[in-house]
């Protein structure tokens, strides 16, 4: 399985596949799953490198007759030119390919590209073997516009580990961000959102927790008078974002667009209430008003109200909670949708596998 990054600060699509190595690990799964990182960690400057030396490592398991087939996460710009060669390696070599889509807004990606490079994706998303995605719109964006064989695509919705079961504390109500910080998180209307004159009125607490524009965010936080209950604490790892899980009533997401993000996933694993906008396959997942509240993107009126009747009702917040948690249960949890793609791998896999 090729990763952008680390299996910690690769966002979204590390921390799923480190929550997979360890479910398939721990459930003995077959066949044998091996993480490599196509991208390397740090300066960007290095990833030339690090990119090489995954190929080389993919074409010492093939010559060592341990590489039964290639999973390939794939994401825009750079994550996009390196699966291009990737595929070209499978191909010369005779490996099953599969292509797992997780960027978001990779269609509008696809569409600004010129003429060539959209038939060079195409033609490496028709040349997998399987294609996976994450929800029933993206399914049909990649049969529709790339054209690849409905029997070839797969959905599979991405997964974490169950949490451990924790009280939480008394205290004001919690908020959490979970993600990079930028202008597609919705970082500027969540801060305008917590600034009005009826959130300020309630009784709360906030952390914005991730990378990306932090020292910007701090200071506009500082300017809207937050500072004494709004946090930035920059990039929490696994173990810390599930400590903060463990102590948040609201996990707030009012993305611009995603596909399916895992702070979500965790939240409601954690049993905490969610607000989000209905971008990607979030809405297929979940239902305004049940389980989930959903608000229109780039609306800071429209999200300072969901924040302001869950902070109002803990009743609300705890039937969401609870409504959500089944959701995880029955479609969201690791093991589960490690077992999936095992199998699905096991149906490809050369006699390597």
């Amino acid at each position: 399985m090729l990763v952008p990054g680390s299996l910690e600060h690769s966002g979204g699509i590390g921390r799923w596949a480190g929550y997979l190595e360890k479910s398939w690990r721990d459930q003995q799964l077959q066949p044998p799953l091996e993480i490599i990182n196509t991208r390397g960690t740090g300066h960007a400057g290095r990833a030339g490198w690090a990119f090489t030396t995954a190929l080389l490592r993919l074409l010492r398991l093939h010559a060592t007759g341990r590489l039964g087939a290639v999973h390939a996460n794939l994401s825009k710009r750079g994550s996009t030119a390196r699966k291009l060669i990737v595929s070209a390696v499978a191909a010369r070599l005779r490996i099953p390919l599969v292509i797992h889509l997780h960027g978001s807004g990779y269609d509008s990606f696809f569409a600004a590209l010129p003429g060539f490079w959209q038939r060079r994706v195409t033609a490496m998303f028709r040349r997998a073997d399987r294609v996976v995605v994450l929800g029933q719109g993206w399914a049909d964006w990649v049969t529709r516009t790339l054209g690849v064989p409905p029997d070839r695509v797969h959905i599979l919705n991405n997964g974490v580990p169950r949490p451990a079961v924790r009280e939480r504390p008394a205290g004001p109500c919690r908020i959490l961000l979970l993600g990079r910080l930028g202008p597609r998180k919705g970082v500027p209307e969540l801060i305008r959102a917590l600034g009005t004159e009826a959130v300020r009125a309630r009784a709360w607490t906030a952390v914005l927790a991730g990378d990306g524009e932090v020292e910007l965010y701090r200071g506009q936080v500082d300017a809207a008078g937050l500072s004494d209950r709004v946090v930035l604490p920059g990039w929490l790892d696994a173990a810390a974002a599930a400590d903060r899980l463990a102590m948040t009533d609201i996990l707030v997401l009012p993305s611009h667009a995603e596909n399916l993000p895992i702070s979500i996933i965790e939240a409601l694993a954690a049993r905490v209430a969610v607000v989000a906008t209905p971008v990607g396959a979030t809405p297929e997942l979940l239902t305004h008003e049940r389980s989930a509240l959903f608000v229109p993107v780039g609306d800071a009126g429209a999200l300072a109200d969901a924040l302001v009747r869950l902070i109002d009702d803990p009743a609300l917040r705890h039937a969401i909670a609870e409504a959500g948690h089944a959701v995880y249960d029955q479609k969201l949890d690791i093991d589960l949708l490690s077992r999936r793609l095992a199998a699905l791998h096991g149906s490809l896999c050369l006699p390597a596998c």
